[in-house]
């Protein structure tokens, strides 16, 4: 009981501190270090938190990750990609509305720390001439953002429950299935509430065209996606290669390079991600979240209620799939043989309601950097978030009732 008062608490910190626009690594920094004092972390473990949240290989992998993503949208908006792609969608679909949504679903495809600040700029575009708040922004660019992480074999944490619980990647992706349709079609009234339709411009070269032109200016993701898909290689790798592939092909010099990095390279992004990363090796030093993981399991409640509690509010304290899948699964396992042949139900339902807290996390990248580029009150962006999360969670009790 102690240690889900303590981290409360401390969320409860950093809700407040995010609300008063306080940069999210200062934050983050603040709320580890009232972590580590509740639970009396002696210093030498704080120190070797912080120098795992800045120089392990996992926060060396995010922070690339992260400044891959700020540098190529830098050369492709300037490039001209950017407008191409919004413009060509466009002649594909007349309604820029479907614009809005389908670019961060596009971008969402590969799976890039930060993304959602990549597709912000596209979404930006898409709504230009239509009377739209930042908060309203914000959110439709990070609710499509989400739709494949249920799905996609790019995405590690569905791979890592199929590996923790023996079901293949179909099974799962099947059982998940009803949650990213949920997400789809659930973000139509919710992000699009009382927007008329916005008619792009009219294209007289006809929607081939417009096919072949989208798909040049979307080829440098595509071709990340398909080194890690196909080939296999190393997510941060093909992002630079994609980086990579870019400046070779828009001839940039020296100069120019150097140009670019200073542009979108800010101190911000090293202290964004290392500011989460520290939160989060605090939350396993301190054992905070094994804790409280430790204490609802043997609390009585109903098997269904742990199966979806556990996972959310893991998802919420980390703000990642593999975080919580790696946290609580092994908790979960036991309690999902109860049920026999049901597990692959319930193991949606435990994936889709620790991605709900995910989704919910005060600590989610993508969340923070949607409401930072828009310049969204974060209070407004969250409150949005509330009724269709739990409405895509309700839907996700589907399979356990209807998947064989």
């Amino acid at each position: 009981m102690a240690d889900l008062l303590k981290t409360a608490s401390v969320l409860v910190l950093v809700l407040i501190l995010l609300r008063k626009r306080i940069f999210i690594g200062t934050v983050m920094g603040i709320a580890s270090t009232l972590l580590a004092l509740l639970y009396l972390t002696p210093i030498p473990v704080f120190l070797g938190c912080l120098y795992r949240a800045v120089l392990s290989p996992n926060a060396v992998e995010m922070t690339g990750m992260l400044l891959c993503t700020v540098i190529m949208e830098n050369i492709m908006r300037k490039s001209g990609a950017m407008a191409s792609m919004v413009e060509n969608v466009s002649g594909l679909f007349p309604d820029r509305r479907f614009v809005m949504a389908a670019m961060p679903a596009t971008i969402g495809l590969l799976p890039s720390i930060g993304g959602a600040l990549f597709s912000a700029p596209l979404v930006e575009q898409a709504a230009a001439g239509a009377e739209l708040r930042p908060e309203q922004k914000a959110f439709i660019n990070y609710w499509y953002r989400h739709i494949w992480e249920y799905v996609s074999p790019l995405y590690p944490g569905i791979i890592l429950v199929s590996g923790m619980t023996g079901f293949s990647f179909r099974d799962l992706a099947r059982a998940n299935l009803v949650f990213a349709a949920a997400v789809t079609v659930l973000g139509i009234p919710f992000c699009f509430h009382g927007i008329k339709r916005i008619r792009g411009t009219e294209r007289t070269n006809g929607r081939v065209t417009a096919l072949i032109e989208f798909l040049k200016a979307v080829s440098p993701i595509m071709l990340a996606m398909g080194l890690v898909v196909i080939v296999g290689v190393n997510p941060l790798l093909a992002m630079s290669a994609a980086v990579l592939s870019l400046l070779l092909w828009h001839r940039y010099t020296a100069g120019k390079i150097r140009e670019t990095i200073r542009e979108s390279v800010s101190a911000k992004v090293i202290l964004l991600v290392a500011g989460v990363l520290l939160f989060r090796e605090i939350l396993e030093a301190t054992g905070a979240l094994m804790g409280v993981s430790g204490f609802l399991a043997a609390s009585g409640l109903p098997l269904l209620s742990l199966i979806m509690f556990i996972p959310f509010l893991a998802g919420v304290m980390t703000g990642l799939t593999v975080g919580f899948v790696g946290i609580t699964f092994p908790f979960l396992l036991p309690l999902l043989a109860a049920k026999g042949p049901a597990i692959p139900a319930l193991t949606a339902i435990a994936f889709g309601s620790g991605f709900c807290g995910v989704m919910l996390s005060p600590l989610h990248l993508c969340l923070v950097l949607s409401g930072e580029y828009f310049n969204a009150d974060f209070g407004k962006v969250y409150r949005r978030l509330l009724l269709p999360s739990a409405l895509v969670l309700a839907a996700g009790l589907t399979p356990y009732y209807f998947f064989p």
